[in-house]
């Protein structure tokens, strides 16, 4: 029995604790992170961070020694080494496509996404893609009606950043981030669909062609008059919440979280998970999109936690039976029972 009552201790102790944290805690998406890296093991971080290395992703790799090292967990100090060189060399290659980026807004890597950003944070990059979408739209040829919504939405947020001193750059950060990432290819297909769907219902051609044909002339009084017409209320909403988000995960994790967030996001909605994660969990963001994924939702767990806790309770009630069946026999090894004579009559 004190064998089986070991055995069953160690599932049911560290998972049936986490278990009932999760169920007596705050149930959002850090929270249900939490609970599920419990299950999780030095042996499976120690194989993620070595599959990071081998696809030469330094940056996915500290992310995990990061996380194992806040989880308690300690990974082989070679590991540990060949993390920290790649990183230094990682360093040593970046910087020399930064102006590539800013000119061109070209992102293939991050150095590169840098430039691209820092081109639209001046209204530069904004400008040069608004201009090209609306000169296909006036020739017929096909749009994109994200980029011109994204085109559209980071000339306004430049305009505020301006006048409120700055107060809007995190959000004009954000959304020049998320159209540098949709240039580069490495968006998530399902998330440029639902936004895109959204922007391309909210365009007004008519706005878009006048943009067209003003900037062709060099009206640009005209043609910022325009702009600020081409797209309606709703998908400047939108657009806007997730710039917010992105410069969240920025701000908290990194280009190379927000960047793989961007490309694994299913929707709009999942970005605003991993931005609240990225609040909780910093540059340790992308090993718990790794380790934990994003399908983050406190139903999705609550069964099975329930069931942790119940495991946990019986557990509990066995030992508690078990010593008290040891406690009998050592105290009548101590304490024989007295023995009954019986008399002769």
């Amino acid at each position: 029995m004190a064998l089986v009552l070991v055995v069953a201790g160690s599932l049911a102790l560290p998972r049936g604790v986490a278990a009932i944290r999760l169920l007596a805690g705050p149930r959002d998406e850090a929270a249900v992170a939490a609970y599920l890296l419990t299950h999780r093991t030095a042996d499976d971080y120690t194989a993620a961070a070595e599959r990071a290395l081998a696809d030469k992703d330094e940056d996915l790799a500290a992310s995990i020694a990061q996380l194992a090292a806040e989880r308690g967990l300690a990974l082989p100090a070679s590991l540990t080494a060949r993390i920290a060189t790649a990183q230094e060399e990682a360093s040593a290659r970046m910087g020399a496509d930064a102006w590539n980026g800013f000119v061109s807004g070209d992102a293939p890597n991050e150095a590169a996404l840098a430039g691209a950003v820092a081109a639209d944070l001046t209204g530069i990059g904004d400008v040069r893609d608004l201009y090209n979408q609306a000169a296909r739209y006036v020739s017929c040829e096909e749009i994109d009606p994200l980029m011109i919504g994204l085109a559209t939405v980071g000339l306004g947020l430049t305009a505020a950043t301006v006048a409120t001193l700055g107060a809007t750059g995190p959000e004009k950060a954000g959304v020049s981030t998320l159209k540098a990432v949709k240039r580069a290819g490495r968006l998530s297909p399902l998330l440029a669909r639902e936004v895109g769907v959204v922007t391309a219902n909210a365009l007004d051609g008519e706005a878009l062609r006048l943009v067209g044909t003003s900037m062709a002339r060099l009206d640009l009084a005209a043609a910022r008059a325009a702009s600020g017409r081409v797209l309606k209320a709703e998908a400047v909403t939108t657009l806007k919440g997730l710039g917010t988000d992105v410069a969240t995960i920025g701000g908290n994790a990194g280009y190379r979280t927000t960047v793989a967030a961007l490309g694994t996001a299913k929707s709009a909605k999942e970005m605003g998970v991993i931005a609240r994660l990225s609040s909780r969990f910093g540059t340790a963001t992308r090993a718990v999109m790794v380790l934990g994924g994003t399908a983050l939702t406190f139903a999705s767990y609550a069964l099975t936690a329930t069931m942790w806790s119940l495991w946990l309770v019986l557990w509990v009630v066995g030992v508690a039976f078990g010593a008290a069946k040891l406690g009998r026999r050592i105290g009548r090894l101590i304490w024989p029972a007295p023995s009954v004579r019986l008399r002769t009559a």
